[in-house]
């Protein structure tokens, strides 16, 4: 374990408390993992969406896998709550039941002795005893479950006897007479790291609540330890094994639970707490801000984009954190400028006309590298006709696949056969710098990051090579040095795009990001351009590319629906009325938050007392079958479709729960297909829509989205009792960070910017207006008709023709060897 990944255990802890139990713990909650997402894979597709380029999140076409961080296959664990004191222990040993007549081995007795301790409650013997059978049969399933029973059982015993000492100091006159009794450090330590440990494995069963009920009880139950010793004495103190020292041991550790806990919550919609919860998450990571700048890793650059309470601010300097931790790794000194990006604020820009660059008079050698480049993975699909736009005649396309596995699936297949070289590099048989030196033997001029820190840090790590290189060997020239052109000593540019929707957060590795002026508009009105450090190129589009209208084609391809009677049959199957008008929402939950999921109901009881009013003499008004106005979003397992349903019926009454549908989910195909049944999509104002967006646009579903402008002066604050209030308080979440404007980047290369609306009142009325106001709808969806077919949004070519102008200007500018790179605004004339 190297020692700078912090991200890959989920307590920071001094090295001197990590017993090889609590080793053992996290060995079997990996273990638990791969039971369960081989179980997965049995059943299902994985197929996240863009925006879920970190692995383990849950779209409309994926199956669950584990949380994780920004390190390859790192996990992130998480916690349960209400005890079966132990899982059932029997004597089934997960084989036959003709078993038990068989001649009991050592493996045998091993498990019937765990099995003895755990009846008797000795969760010490039991787990020695797990650990020895464990090493003869590390895929045992039914030593897994004991384990879990197991680590149930050391959580109920330690916890009886904090709470005991808890009651105690409430009745006690003085905190020193209690001291005798309270937990020592290392006791506390260990029943924080099994409720981490068996919160884990709820995640991974997709049990919320339980998760968040033990990360909250390892949060309270620390801090009030935490709180009842620092009113010790010094002596009292050492009883409980504590230094003054020692107490910031404490405090990542307790932050990174609480970043576990709204992360939890989220995945359910778990919102009791959320304003309190997301407050509490942000003076973490405050208090993980040091002089400097730096920020510690206390949660992942996805999560800080995605997460309301994170401001860009803080979400650029964690995006900074983990470009230094990819220096580190290579021994890496990090300069100060490195870390205050607002040094980057004023570069000069230069603006470049496609159509006017002349002729290349040699072939610019394009790298392209990702471990996504999988028919599993929404970026193969996005991008599987990208590469056979290039200019043949003047790029070369060489790809660079980091996937653990050699697939055959149509994306890859499209893309193998654009490029002219398709190479497998293995991260297992190879360290960063030997891959990096592996692609510099193809003489590349630009490499493009399609990774970024979505789901493995080993991207970032090989893109840092180059400042190893740099420092090190004296052959290797500045960055697109032309000098020795037949050597390998010339250093490409280097381009992050497409995997990680914000700043990279290190000029020193990543020389350009590309973006377009409606993600981060050039003249920073909005302060959002300080907030990253790189050079941009601006497309004048979407900077998003997409392949829908040359894999999926309009008509005959068994995906889009051929006329109105095909789409009121594909609506019966999922419970759909004829008529119903349906706002759809298939993103993640966790993308959903509370004020938007309020905004929605109150949208969408007014568009339903509009239909009950102008249908009040249907008999059926009151059922659930008629074609009032619906809800339809995806199901993330019962808890998150039962806590919606909770809040609905508290504040907008039962009759509302009616208006709500939920959908599985499905492969690709068929969730292409069923989008065809909705009217409108609904995009999350925190994090919007990437791949879903083009999804849903290219199946005719018009999209209303949010993008505040600077005059609206709604409330982005709020807290949990505003719950009682809700039909009365607008608020809105901030939409300055990249991820929370590309669905305003879409809808204006689709030429529906007027749907794109400045604050949430106004995106509540538009709801409204679109299920009551027919003619004007209806005008709507066939605008977008046309777009499909003549918008900048779905020409793929033209899309590169603009990519092939930036990286042009890139090279000119580093042939002429400019001391800076300069922001590239890119014309489409």
């Amino acid at each position: 374990m190297k020692k700078d990944s912090i991200a890959r255990t989920p307590i920071i802890m001094k090295h001197s408390l990590w017993s090889t139990k609590m080793m053992m713990i996290w060995m079997m909650a990996l273990f638990f993992r791969c039971v369960g997402a081989l179980i997965a894979a049995a059943k299902t597709i994985r197929y996240p969406n863009a925006a879920s380029s970190i692995r383990g999140r849950r779209g409309p076409f994926v199956f669950h896998t584990p949380f994780v961080s920004g390190k390859q296959n790192d996990i992130i664990s998480k916690p349960p709550s209400s005890f079966l004191l132990f899982a059932t222990v029997t004597n089934t040993r997960g084989g036959s039941s003709s078993s038990s007549s068989k001649p009991i081995n050592k493996l045998d007795s091993l498990m019937d002795k765990a099995q003895h301790h755990l009846r008797e409650k000795d969760a010490d013997q039991a787990f020695a005893t797990l650990a020895e059978a464990y090493g003869i049969d590390p895929t045992s399933t039914q030593i897994a479950a004991l384990f879990e029973s197991c680590l149930r059982l050391k959580v109920v015993l330690a916890e009886e006897t904090f709470y005991k000492w808890k009651n105690a100091t409430a009745t006690t006159t003085t905190t020193t007479d209690a001291a005798g009794n309270a937990p020592s450090e290392a006791e506390l330590t260990n029943l924080f790291q099994d409720r981490m440990g068996l919160s884990s494995l709820f995640i991974d069963r997709e049990e919320y609540d339980e998760a968040g009920m033990q990360l909250r009880k390892a949060i309270e139950e620390a801090n009030y330890w935490l709180s009842y010793s620092l009113q010790l004495s010094d002596k009292s103190r050492s009883r409980l094994d504590l230094s003054n020292t020692q107490f910031a041991h404490w405090q990542p550790s307790i932050d990174r639970a609480q970043y576990l806990l709204y992360r939890t919550n989220a995945a359910c919609c778990h919102w009791d707490t959320y304003f309190e919860d997301g407050h509490q998450l942000s003076q973490s990571v405050s208090h993980n801000l040091s002089p400097s700048g730096h920020v510690q890793r206390i949660l992942h650059p996805f999560d800080a984009l995605k997460f309301p309470c994170i401001s860009l601010e803080v979400a650029s300097k964690i995006a900074q954190s983990y470009a230094a931790r990819a220096l580190e790794s290579h021994g890496l000194i990090i300069d100060t400028k490195e870390r205050n990006c607002k040094q980057y604020r004023q570069r000069p820009t230069v603006t470049v006309n496609r159509k006017d660059l002349p002729k290349q008079e040699r072939k610019i050698r394009i790298g392209y590298i990702s471990p996504d480049f999988t028919s599993r993975h929404p970026l193969a699909f996005l991008m599987q006709h990208v590469f056979r736009y290039h200019d043949k005649s003047q790029f070369s396309v060489y790809i660079y696949s980091l996937s653990s596995k050699v697939d055959d699936g149509p994306e890859v297949k499209a893309i193998q056969e654009s490029s002219d070289q398709f190479t497998y590099l293995s991260p297992s048989a190879m360290s960063p710098i030997e891959l990096y030196q592996r692609m510099l033997q193809d003489e590349l001029d630009i490499i493009v990051d399609l990774c970024g820190y979505a789901g493995t840090s080993i991207v970032a790590e090989i893109m840092a090579s180059r400042c190893l290189l740099q420092q090190n060997d004296k052959h290797y020239k500045s960055v697109g040095n032309e000098e020795d052109r037949n050597t390998p000593h010339r250093l490409p540019i280097h381009v992050s795009y497409m995997g990680f929707p914000g700043s990279v957060g290190s000029a020193r590795i990543w020389d350009y990001s590309i973006f377009d002026q409606v993600v981060i508009p050039p003249d920073d009105e909005y302060g959002i351009r300080q907030h990253y450090n790189e050079a941009l190129v601006y497309m004048p589009q979407c900077y998003f590319v997409n392949s829908h209208k040359t894999v999926l084609g309009r008509e005959g391809d068994g995906i889009m629906l051929a006329n109105e009677e095909e789409r009121i049959q594909l609506r019966s199957k999922y419970d759909i009325h004829p008529t119903a008008f349906v706002y759809c929402c298939h993103s993640r939950p966790d993308k959903i938050d509370p004020l938007t999921f309020r905004t929605w109901m109150r949208a969408l009881s007014t568009a339903r007392s509009e239909y009950f009013a102008k249908h009040s003499n249907e008999s059926d008004s009151n059922s659930s079958g008629n074609g009032a106005p619906i809800l339809w979003l995806l199901r993330s397992g019962k808890e998150m479709e039962e806590n919606l349903r909770q809040l609905v019926r508290t504040e907008f009454g039962e009759r509302m729960e009616d208006a709500l549908l939920f959908a599985d989910v499905s492969e690709r195909n068929e969730h292409l297909r069923r989008l065809g049944c909705a009217d409108v999509f609904l995009d999350t104002p925190a994090y919007n829509a990437h791949t879903l967006g083009c999804d849903a646009l290219y199946m005719g579903l018009p999209m209303i989205s949010l993008l505040r402008d600077n005059g609206d002066n709604s409330s982005t604050m709020a807290s949990d009792n505003q719950a009682n209030n809700s039909m009365r308080v607008r608020s809105t979440n901030d939409t300055d960070k990249l991820a929370s404007r590309v669905g305003a980047s879409l809808l204006r290369a689709a030429v529906l910017d007027d749907l794109v609306y400045p604050n949430m009142r106004e995106y509540e009325d538009a709801m409204v207006k679109c299920a009551i106001d027919t003619e004007w709808f209806t005008s709507l969806r066939e605008r977008l008709r046309l777009s499909i077919s003549e918008s900048p949004l779905f020409d793929t070519e033209r899309w590169v023709r603009n990519l092939e102008a930036s990286f042009m200007q890139m090279r000119t500018m580093s042939c002429n060897k400019a001391n800076q790179f300069t922001d590239i605004i890119v014309n489409d004339t």
